[in-house]
């Protein structure tokens, strides 16, 4: 009996179809529940929006390679010398062969962070690569470059024409960085067919890169920060 009333039962669930919810669904979901924590279904309406597309979503729009003007790259953590010089660490020699691998399927001009042209050194012609300095200020002091700051310094670097741009970085920084690229005109895309870096680096420099559960909050802080500008400014501007 036990074995009559098991098979049917496997062969149901083998064959039951697939009840994930689409992000329609989810998102009537966040807002229903949200409606009944801030009592207020249009703030409820916003948070869920965001919550679905900053908080859910970690893979940008991907465009082949073959299709690209250009290449943009940003960097992820480094290492720190004894003396206190920053190298660019195994994520970044790992971003520097992703790299690599998209220029010799491309031939397009490169625009990296200095970790990872540094890293990429004479395998890609020094009239193709294009690096993307820090600030270094009066007193000799180094000014980190912020994701913002590297989309800004690209636009400068090309003249503000980089066509259809394939933005490689650490694969749970990416969509981050394809945004702040777009914020800056720059008509950016996830390089399809490649995998990108996230093999996280327990001695990096940056103490926020180490581990992915770390780089996670950080990357939603950060998310969560720029919406919250965005709000602010708007509001001071009207």
């Amino acid at each position: 009996m036990k074995k009559l009333i098991l098979v049917p039962l496997l062969s149901i669930l083998y064959i039951a179809p697939s009840f994930a919810m689409t992000d329609t669904q989810l998102e009537q979901g966040l807002v229903e529940k949200l409606t009944v924590q801030l009592e207020d279904k249009p703030a409820a309406e916003y948070a869920a929006k965001f919550i679905l597309n900053q908080l859910l979503t970690w893979k940008g729009k991907e465009l082949s390679v073959n299709q690209a003007d250009s290449i943009l790259a940003y960097s992820f953590g480094n290492r720190v010398l004894p003396n206190g010089n920053q190298t660019p660490g195994p994520m970044n020699q790992e971003l520097a062969n992703t790299v690599v691998e998209i220029y010799k399927q491309t031939g397009k001009p490169v625009y990296a962070q200095w970790e990872i042209a540094t890293a990429i050194g004479k395998r890609i012609p020094s009239d193709k690569l294009f690096y993307i300095n820090p600030v270094v200020n009066s007193d000799g002091s180094v000014t980190y470059l912020s994701t913002i700051g590297v989309a800004e310094e690209a636009v400068k670097l090309s003249g503000g024409d980089l066509g259809k741009t394939i933005v490689v970085a650490f694969y749970e920084h990416s969509l981050r960085a394809i945004d702040t690229s777009k914020e800056f005109g720059i008509e950016a895309y996830a390089p399809k067919e490649i995998e990108l870096p996230h093999h996280y680096d327990a001695q990096s420099g940056q103490a926020w890169t180490r581990d992915k559960n770390t780089f996670i909050m950080h990357e939603i802080s950060n998310r969560s920060a720029n919406e919250r500008t965005k709000l602010i400014e708007g509001t001071l501007t009207e």
